[in-house]
């Protein structure tokens, strides 16, 4: 991926990973537990996130920690802080909500996915407003100086 075109195609991942996020919010709010659905949908979700944040580590934090830049530095370091605990945050919820669970405490599972697809989703809205402008700004500085 070209320089020009890593955030292009990082937020292209976003809105992959919003969508996503909607069916499952989609499927959770059915009356009864499709378990079915649910498992398939956080397998491909996973798998997303998993595959973002990885292209996401290498494509924006490793150049902004390494950019020279104070500003992208510290903003870099705060925010991969938390993207850090994206991935496990993910497989936890995975992980406590086990098909025979889900179908057993459907309320529950339905609140704790809306709690963690809005914290998703608040952590998209603020990498695209605070962290990407600061990548942006280092890749263009970058390739004034080629």
């Amino acid at each position: 991926m070209g320089d020009e075109r890593v955030i292009e195609g990082l937020c292209a991942e976003h809105r992959a990973l919003e969508a996503q996020a909607a069916q499952l919010l989609s499927i959770v709010s059915a009356p009864v537990p499709d378990a079915a659905a649910v498992a398939a949908m956080r397998w491909r979700m996973a798998q997303a996130l998993f595959d973002h944040c990885n292209r996401e580590d290498w494509l924006i934090y490793d150049r902004l920690l390494f950019s020279g830049d104070a500003v992208a530095t510290r903003i870099a370091w705060l925010y991969r802080q938390e993207h850090g605990l994206l991935g496990p945050s993910f497989a936890n919820y995975v992980a406590t909500w086990p098909v025979d669970r889900i179908t057993k405490e459907w309320e529950r599972f339905r609140a704790e996915t809306r709690i963690l697809m809005a914290g998703l989703a608040e952590r998209i809205k603020r990498e695209e407003e605070v962290l990407y402008p600061h990548a942006e700004r280092v890749i263009a500085r970058r390739q004034a100086a080629a």
